[in-house]
């Protein structure tokens, strides 16, 4: 995470013990063997590779020795439907600098010690957050014609530093003074929306439990899951999303089941479902009726945080608008930060968190 969230002592930087990023089918298997070798359930291990082993949709047991399963979490290739917008691929570990923080540890806030405002707290901190850096980042490139952020795949993030003041000083806006080198921070899908959470929490006076969470979801290698879980026990509400439940426009079968788990009670990846966001942007011509109740409550919701496709893409967003770093982007690029409202969302389905008490009450309606 690259910028502060607090000029409060650092903490030290944990060790990233990331899982593998797949497995591979030996003799003996099973596919439970497998999920715990992986450190993950069965039916995140099924969620994550359906697409590929189609047939694990209607016999989990019918794996062959040779067959190599993604970890949930890991980063894959993603296929979008024409007309919807190519979504970046995102690095699925992080790490944040140093002070990020407070050091101090402190009890996990549980829901009887969660004050009646934390939710909303959370939600103020976080919006402003979103605008306050993206405006950084604008004003930067409109004065100087570059900006605050880089993506941490980009070729910027290959150069020397002689390259980098080099690269600086032909970029610059002719007659603006080039800024140093090391004043462009390094940011990733999961370190914005780290750093953005981390913020909310710092604004609700619970900088020491986002101390607690990250050093978590760091050890654990950086996962979006991971952070959806640690967000769950402080009392966030989880919103499953999917733009068309039974028909997935990219023809993806992890879609349709993941819909299915969730409509079945399984939860989505390990996390267990408040309410759904679904079927908002039917696949044409496949029959599925369009549903915006919940699209509807989600623009009422003033931030929230959000993954996709088990994590391998994080964001946060607000008011129904996705706001996403792009990892490849250099640091003259106003894109490295885009906003897009849900329906036009690259990704087919994931999980949404929402403060505490953000979410309009009644279930969101779902026709699966």
């Amino acid at each position: 995470m690259p910028d502060r969230i607090s000029a409060s002592t650092p903490i030290a930087r944990p060790v990233v013990t990331s899982g593998p990023s797949s497995i591979t089918v030996k003799s003996g298997d099973s596919l439970s063997k497998l999920a715990q070798r992986a450190g993950v359930s069965v039916d995140a291990l099924v969620q994550a590779n359906v697409s590929r082993y189609p047939g694990l949709a209607t016999n989990k047991n019918a794996i062959q020795v040779g067959w190599t399963f993604a970890v949930p979490g890991a980063a894959s290739q993603a296929t979008t439907p024409a007309g919807i917008p190519q979504p970046t691929q995102q690095a699925p570990g992080w790490k944040p600098a140093a002070n990020t923080a407070q050091a101090a540890p402190t009890a996990q806030v549980g829901t009887a010690q969660r004050p009646e405002s934390f939710g909303a707290k959370l939600a103020a901190g976080g919006a402003q957050s979103i605008e306050l850096r993206m405006k950084q980042h604008a004003d930067a490139i409109s004065k100087t014609g570059i900006g605050t952020y880089f993506g941490d795949h980009s070729s910027w993030k290959k150069m020397t530093p002689d390259e980098k003041t080099q690269w600086l000083k032909d970029n610059t806006t002719p007659g603006a003074t080039p800024p140093a080198a090391g004043s462009v921070k390094e940011n990733s899908c999961i370190g914005w929306a780290m750093e953005n959470v981390g913020a909310a929490y710092a604004a609700a006076g619970k900088s020491a439990r986002w101390s607690e969470i990250m050093s978590t979801v760091v050890a654990k290698g950086s996962k979006g899951t991971d952070l959806a879980k640690e967000l769950k026990k402080d009392g966030w509400q989880s919103i499953y999303w999917n733009p068309d439940a039974k028909n997935p426009s990219d023809g993806n079968a992890e879609h349709s089941f993941s819909a299915t788990q969730v409509a079945r009670g399984n939860g989505y990846y390990g996390i267990a479902v408040d309410a759904q966001v679904t079927n908002y942007r039917p696949t044409d011509g496949l029959g599925t009726k369009q549903d915006l109740s919940g699209i509807d409550k989600l623009k009422d919701v003033p931030f929230f945080f959000g993954l996709a496709k088990g994590g391998v893409h994080t964001f946060v967003g607000r008011k129904g608008e996705v706001n996403e770093f792009h990892w490849a982007e250099m640091p003259n690029s106003a894109r490295a930060i885009e906003q897009t409202p849900l329906e036009k969302f690259g990704w087919n389905s994931g999980l949404i968190m929402v403060p505490p008490g953000t979410w309009p009450k009644g279930k969101a309606a779902a026709s699966n």
